[in-house]
């Protein structure tokens, strides 16, 4: 039987969908997994009670590793041509990066081709998060005809030391600076995302109504977007072990002054 029609998550075009690796496939040949798993848990934060809305807990056991998840929801020409791109400039960085090679130096170019993965990388995530949504279609479009991040995304890296493990936690919010607003899930308008991959964690931010989101106090995190100046050698990088990974991802919904109306969180989990 053929597959129904309906409308790309990224480019909004009618047609017939594929299959879409929530990571590149050839991830697999850089980090091969053998878990027979993998969990998917939403609205469940490690570092705090939240008092905004949001839903109730729930985890689901899936199965195979976290790469092998493919949702059908782009269509051929986008995940044929721009995001096979995207994926194939950044493997050869991608892979001594994960790997953790400390000599690697991490030339800006090289960081903006690593920037636009992880930037899709985000984009796939929040797609799997049941409803919520905070990334507007015109953050996709840029994606997909400029190939970099939007300007106004903020990307940070650090060394990941731990379990060698695939973890996805993606947090959407709804941040308001008057309480006469709508508020819902429909009203989401700020996410951060952070992954952790091989040796490697990464942690995005994007909103539409905070765009001078400048960083986090106390967290000193190197920033490759928006594009830097100057390269960065991998042995430099700041580790971030399993145990503070939560951290810095549930930062913004945790203590941000005008307190987010409604929160949000899913973690895919290896």
């Amino acid at each position: 039987m053929s597959q129904p029609k309906a409308k790309c998550v990224f480019c909004g075009q009618h047609g017939k969908l594929t299959k879409s690796h929530v990571w590149p496939k050839w991830l697999d040949s850089i980090l091969p997994q053998s878990a027979s798993h993998h969990e998917q848990i939403i609205g469940r934060f490690d570092t705090f009670v939240p008092t905004a809305a949001g839903p109730s807990y729930w985890r689901k056991v899936r199965q195979g590793h976290v790469g092998t998840r493919k949702p059908r929801n782009t269509c051929s020409k986008c995940n044929g041509e721009w995001m096979r791109q995207i994926e194939e400039a950044a493997m050869p960085i991608m892979r001594p990066l994960l790997r953790g090679n400390p000599y690697l130096l991490l030339e800006p170019p090289a960081l903006e081709l690593v920037a636009s993965l992880l930037c899709l990388v985000s984009m796939r995530v929040e797609f799997l998060s049941r409803e919520m949504r905070a990334i507007p279609a015109a953050d996709h479009d840029w994606l997909r005809t400029k190939f970099t991040p939007p300007a106004d995304w903020k990307i940070w890296i650090a060394r990941y030391e731990g379990d060698l493990l695939t973890d996805e936690r993606y947090t959407a919010m709804q941040i308001t600076s008057s309480r006469d607003v709508p508020v819902g899930v429909e009203h989401c308008n700020t996410q951060v995302t952070t992954l952790v991959v091989g040796h490697l964690c990464a942690h995005l931010f994007s909103s539409t109504v905070w765009r001078d989101f400048d960083g986090y106090e106390g967290i000193d995190l190197p920033a490759i977007w928006p594009p830097r100046k100057t390269a960065i050698l991998a042995r430099s990088l700041p580790v971030i072990t399993q145990a503070e990974v939560p951290w810095p991802h549930e930062t913004v919904a945790r203590e941000t002054p005008n307190r987010p109306d409604f929160s949000f969180t899913a973690r895919f989990l290896l």
